[in-house]
């Protein structure tokens, strides 16, 4: 399983996971297997509202994978909340975990996602 916590630095310009730009365990990718059972946690360790998917195009939050996101923007995870999901890892490929709320993807809070 992976853990992701969504933050954002102290003037809100940045938004990661897990550490900004240029600090250890920034957005890191995940790696796994075609058919792996895969959970994902995450928590809202910042002070803006996220929600988390899968996506086949970062810029593109409809692009998310079916049964992986943990929220959503009409009901985001706010400040201090967790979630978590499990979904099976589908065909292989490179995705991309994002904040679907708008616009966070683009100020930095998207990862990659393979799938081998």
């Amino acid at each position: 399983s992976f853990d992701l916590n969504f933050i954002e630095s102290p003037d809100f310009r940045t938004l990661a996971f897990n550490a900004l730009p240029g600090e250890s365990g920034h957005n890191p990718e995940l790696k796994v297997k075609s058919g792996d059972s895969v959970t994902i946690k995450t928590t809202n360790a910042g002070k803006s509202f996220h929600a988390f998917g899968v996506v086949t195009n970062p810029d593109d939050p409809t692009t998310v994978v079916s049964g992986t996101t943990i929220r959503d923007p009409n009901n985001p995870l706010k400040p201090n909340e967790s979630g978590e999901v499990t979904f099976t890892a589908g065909a292989p490929g490179t995705y991309y975990y994002i904040c679907t709320v708008p616009g966070h993807a683009s100020q930095g809070m998207k990862g990659s996602f393979i799938v081998e």
